[in-house]
């Protein structure tokens, strides 16, 4: 036989003998996957059922990890570490570490890389890593594995990657712990990403100045964030009614090659409107579209919305038909807003039109369309008709819920019907598991105040606050005052002026009238001239009736020469207070002006 077809057969041989040995192999590794998975403890049975050359080889490992059921695979790693047959080879732990990561078993996957001495190579846990932070549940443990990495290799988008996963899963602090890692690394200062994430983050915790000037500061070395981080600063400063940052802010992106796209100007618009400014989103909506934008659906319903609020439904209409004629379909929120403006008008003929066209396309009755229509009726006195809208939500399988019940009970309170319709409301309520809120118990207050049923409207307040947990509004403890003055009851209505001072509440200047008049009639004069002083210290001025029954008591109780003092002490008051508001107007009138300004700078920057 010649040396050349004695060299083949060795090789053929060999390779046959290969392929038995893997075939083998993966059976073994087969067997072994289904020992563990049906055997309750078999990591006392496991090397008697195989034997340990083919149980230990690094081939039938890795098909094990791989098949097995990942906690399953972990378990059986844990069992391999601690053999003492296996510990001539190194396990290789990427088999085990890739099933757990499929699995998004993550705690499992930490605790394989604790548990053995066998480390991941570089490549592994920088995969791993990267697994992590793209899922908000592995997101808190993504710190820990890149604490088992040189962080100094890492590159710069892994950093990014860490920043912006830490955004998206609502984490400023975890944000914060990666970015001063970065800083530590050594890393550079980061690129037009990384300034664009610094913003969002400081955007989320509402530090908008120190956002602001850190685009300042990018723009000076050269680095223009993108356009929607700048956009979210532009919503922050639009949402706080610093209109002047808005312009400023749109100049820069400007001046920095990225300009504000459609986005950045729904974002203006909608916090226009929100401020009540809805006149200026009028005029930079109409702005857009002769300057060749073309607002999309979500514009155009953020502008009906605020031609609703302000009660221009005509306009609103119209802009609603412009929308069809485009080509674009009103979504659930556009029908909400032409629907709430019509029943906030008390137009309820065309609110019906709307409401039955929007179920009409397909969108059905929702607890939020029901509670639109109960709160109109209820706005315009029609309360037999929010009645019975309220009745025929059950039929519909749509439950009412706390918004439901205190819109009603506010319509019963505020249109002079019995206050039993409003408590018998406020028992269902409880009745039902729902829990009130401040807006449940403020109208009942109020109305039991002007019955003068005080003794209800405290039992009230105390369930309201010190059973519920809730923060009254101001102006219900000026409900108490003013109701107990009303009944004569001077002493319990200063008692309740004593608590809103403890608690640095400021009382309306009605209130304190009608308490100096109650005081100064049951003759209780060092306690009117006390809150009369208190009301002018707040800038409130006394009235005419007040300073009358005052006067009358003091003339009763104290000598002339002292009636007199109090008197020019009045005057001298009431002249610093015709003073100050002298003062606030004519900084209204610049910052009107001013406004102005700032609107024509956001115009120019189209």
């Amino acid at each position: 036989m010649s040396l050349v077809r004695s060299g083949a057969l060795r090789r053929y041989s060999s390779c046959a003998h290969e392929g038995e040995q893997q075939a083998m192999l993966a059976e073994t590794a087969k067997r072994v996957c289904e020992t563990i998975r049906t055997t309750p403890r078999w990591e006392s049975r496991l090397l008697s059922l195989f034997p340990s050359a083919q149980i230990f080889h690094p081939d039938c490992i890795r098909l094990v990890l791989s098949s097995s059921n990942p906690l399953l695979s972990l378990r059986y790693f844990l069992w391999l570490s601690s053999s003492s047959s296996s510990s001539s080879s190194p396990l290789d732990p990427t088999p085990l570490i890739d099933s757990l990561a499929r699995a998004k078993a993550w705690k499992p996957a930490l605790h394989a890389i604790r548990s053995t001495k066998c480390l991941p190579e570089t490549q592994v846990l920088h995969s791993l890593l990267l697994l992590l932070l793209d899922d908000a549940a592995g997101i808190d443990h993504a710190f820990d594995v890149l604490s088992l990495l040189d962080a100094q290799s890492l590159p710069l988008p892994t950093w990014n990657a860490a920043l912006s996963g830490s955004l998206r899963a609502g984490k400023t602090d975890l944000f914060w712990l990666f970015y001063q890692s970065m800083m530590q690394s050594g890393a550079s200062g980061g690129d037009a990403s990384t300034a664009s994430l610094l913003i969002q983050a400081l955007c989320k915790e509402k530090k908008l100045f120190e956002a602001c000037g850190l685009l300042r500061e990018a723009c000076r070395n050269g680095i223009m964030p993108d356009v929607a981080s700048i956009t979210q600063l532009i919503s922050g400063f639009s949402r706080a009614g610093n209109y002047g940052k808005v312009s400023e802010l749109l100049h820069l992106m400007i001046a920095g090659g990225r300009p504000p796209d459609i986005v950045t100007y729904q974002t203006i618009i909608h916090g226009l409107c929100a401020n009540g400014m809805g006149d200026e989103a009028f005029r930079i909506f109409n702005d857009l579209k002769l300057r060749g934008y073309a607002p999309d659906t979500v514009t155009y319903t953020s502008m009906i919305d605020g031609l609703c609020k302000m009660r221009r439904m005509e306009e609103a209409k119209t802009l609603w038909c412009e929308m069809a004629s485009k080509g674009m379909k009103p979504n659930h929120y556009t029908y909400g807003a032409l629907l709430n403006g019509y029943c906030k008008s008390g137009d309820f003929h065309h609110a019906r039109k709307v409401y039955d066209e929007m179920l009409s396309h397909g969108y059905k009755e929702s607890i939020i369309t029901c509670n639109m229509m109960i709160a109109g009726l209820c706005l315009h006195g029609r309360m037999a008709e929010a009645v019975d809208m309220f009745e025929g939500m059950t039929k519909k399988r749509i439950v009412p819920d706390v918004i439901t019940y205190n819109t009603l009970i506010q319509g019963f309170c505020k249109n002079g019907s019995s206050i039993t319709h409003a408590k018998d409301l406020y028992k269902q309520l409880l009745a039902k598991g729902l829990q009130p809120s401040v807006s449940t118990y403020t109208p009942i207050i109020r109305a039991l105040c002007e019955e003068g049923s005080m003794a209800d409207a405290v039992t009230m307040m105390t369930d309201m606050v010190e059973i519920r947990g809730l923060e009254p509004l101001i102006r219900t403890y000026d409900y108490i005052i003013v109701g107990f003055c009303k009944l004569g009851e001077a002493r319990e209505a200063l008692s309740w002026l004593h608590r809103m001072m403890k608690g640095k509440l400021k009382p309306r200047n009605d209130t304190l009238i009608l308490l100096v008049e109650c005081l100064s009639s049951v003759g209780q004069v060092d306690d009117a001239l006390s809150v009369s002083n208190l009301l002018l210290e707040l800038g409130y001025s006394l009235g005419g009736s007040a300073c009358h029954q005052l006067v009358s008591a003091l003339c009763c109780k104290t000598d002339k020469h002292t009636t007199k003092e109090w008197l020019e002490e009045i005057k001298r008051q009431s002249q610093s207070q015709r003073e100050r508001e002298r003062e606030r107007w004519k900084k209204k009138t610049i910052y009107q002006r001013s406004s102005g300004d700032v609107f024509a700078g956001i115009a120019k920057s189209f």
